[in-house]
């Protein structure tokens, strides 16, 4: 009973944000596997920000627009 209560003690906030805002690992990790491909995808670009602006673009589901000639 002891190692429950220490168990359930060490991860306290984590159940409490499940229950108060539907937060689970599972979305968390797959925000992380998304992230991962942005990065793996922007190798090569100048500077963080383009990464960041990257990010922001695949996580909010824009489109970068493409001008055809």
């Amino acid at each position: 009973m002891r190692k429950a209560a220490d168990t359930v003690e060490r991860h306290l906030e984590g159940i409490l944000a499940h229950w108060q805002q539907g937060l689970t690992t599972a979305f968390m990790e797959g925000l992380n596997s998304l992230f991962s491909a942005v990065k793996r995808r922007a190798r090569g670009y100048r500077s963080p920000e383009y990464q960041t602006a990257m990010l922001y673009f695949v996580a909010g589901k824009l489109e970068i627009p493409y001008y055809a000639k």
